[in-house]
């Protein structure tokens, strides 16, 4: 008599839990530690190369790197995707797009067409997260107006101002403030002149405000 598919199921989830474990412990480290590869999509390198321009501490040598490196990670369409394997990215591809263009990457060199083509299609710089729009503006590369905006003084608002936490000040407040943007105080002129221009207006389907 065959066994029942409960008994069978039981014996396949303790084989893989059996397997899984001889592996795991074939790659401990003697100390007792392991080591593995953290990856992420190119957005992290792209986002270290904008922040070390705005802040004036960019070397030439790890823009070289940083770029290459963003480079071999283009899909053949053009995009770059948030995640191995997965589709291309508007966001992740508009970010990619800048550092490359800081790294001087050329707007009529063919993968940086074919990536221009991919944002274009999908609705330019407007349709892409907050976030990347966040960080074209720190160049002037977006208007901080047309950005959503949120008051830093809101963290200090009472637990019972309505859509703020129960339990401290101003949680949920809090939070949302650190996901949305806060124009720099006096860094206009700042930003403007370690511009890389990375965003040209090839990305986007409207012009800048005046």
């Amino acid at each position: 008599m065959s066994a029942s598919p409960r008994v069978q199921l039981t014996d396949a989830v303790a084989d893989a839990v059996a397997r899984a474990r001889e592996h795991l412990v074939a790659r401990q480290a003697p100390e007792g530690w392991w080591r593995g590869e953290l990856r992420t999509n190119v957005t992290m390198d792209a986002e270290d190369l904008l922040l070390r321009q705005f802040l004036g501490i960019l070397e030439a040598d790890e823009l070289e790197q940083a770029a290459r490196w963003i480079r071999s990670q283009q899909r053949d369409d053009g995009t770059w995707a948030t995640f191995f394997g997965g589709p291309g990215d508007l966001s992740t591809t508009i970010e990619a797009y800048a550092a490359l263009r800081l790294a001087g990457d050329g707007t009529d060199a063919p993968h940086m067409a074919r990536a221009r083509a991919f944002v274009l299609e999908r609705g330019g710089i407007e349709a892409s997260r907050v976030f990347t729009r966040i960080w074209l503006a720190l160049f002037g590369e977006w208007d901080w107006d047309d950005l959503p905006a949120m008051p830093p003084e809101v963290i200090f608002l009472p637990s019972w101002v309505p859509s703020t936490s129960t339990t401290g000040p101003a949680g949920p407040a809090r939070r949302s403030c650190r996901s949305r943007s806060s124009r720099p105080c006096g860094h206009g002129a700042r930003c403007r002149s370690r511009s890389p221009s990375c965003a040209p207006a090839s990305l986007r389907h409207r012009p800048k405000r005046a």
